[in-house]
């Protein structure tokens, strides 16, 4: 709570503590709100716009320069709505003139403000999650693009191998010996022996890649949905305590 006016600060603290079950910690003057912010992490900020020394914006560019998110809601007077909208511009979630507060509310609008907050960094947290799953995934799809090319090309390879044997070994056959015939059958057969492992150990390379594919598609697939269940429980329940409350 920060506020130049000390009988208003203290009045709204004792309120705050006592209305609300809030830890209150106040600030008369903008300079130690930043001194204050500096140190420790608070989860709402009620700013008085006009102060003498720093206003509540010079708190609030502050804020935004240190890219430091606690959600703030700006204290106005009467005619100050130029003032809200820019403080709204800085990042302000809400404004409040001061002769409109009502104190039984106040609790109400604090909570919606904070709740406001946490949408706002889930939404963020599962955008980075999307943006890291969605890297992952097309970093999954082009290996598998890339090692299922390499081994289109290696089987077809081997296909003309397998066929060269043939018209290698029937070429060849004229113009060797007949001893030499049962050693160039048996060379052959030792090679096209060599050729069944090497095929059959392709195979089986690629059936268990596109096993390890299939189960990272399952798997990213699940987690998302796991992921997507937790965060509409988590919000559920979080309506249902404000609501309640």
């Amino acid at each position: 709570m920060v506020d130049d006016d000390d009988l208003f600060r203290k009045m709204m603290g004792d309120v705050l503590t006592s209305v609300g079950d809030y830890d209150v910690s106040t600030s008369d003057s903008g300079q130690d709100a930043i001194e204050k912010l500096k140190k420790d992490r608070f989860d709402v900020i009620l700013l008085d716009y006009r102060m003498p020394g720093l206003s509540g914006l010079n708190v609030l560019q502050w804020m935004h320069e240190q890219k430091l998110e606690t959600p703030v809601l700006m204290l106005t007077a009467a005619g100050s709505e130029t003032v809200a909208v820019e403080a709204m511009k800085l990042g302000a979630y809400d404004y409040l003139r001061k002769e409109y507060i009502e104190i039984d509310h106040l609790p109400i609008t604090i909570n919606g403000i904070y709740e406001r907050y946490l949408f706002k960094k889930e939404k963020e947290k599962q955008r980075i999650i999307e943006h890291e799953r969605e890297k992952i995934k097309a970093s999954v799809e082009a290996s598998h693009e890339t090692v299922s090319g390499i081994a289109l090309i290696v089987k077809n390879a081997l296909a003309v191998i397998s066929l060269n044997f043939i018209e290698y070994e029937h070429n060849l056959e004229p113009y060797i010996s007949r001893d030499g015939r049962r050693h160039l059958s048996k060379v052959f057969l030792d090679l096209k022996q060599d050729y069944s492992v090497i095929a059959s150990s392709l195979k089986s390379m690629i059936d268990i890649y596109d096993s390890i594919y299939q189960k990272l598609h399952g798997i990213q697939q699940l987690t998302f949905g796991i992921e997507q269940s937790q965060t509409s429980s988590e919000n559920q329940v979080r309506t249902e305590e404000f609501k309640n409350y």
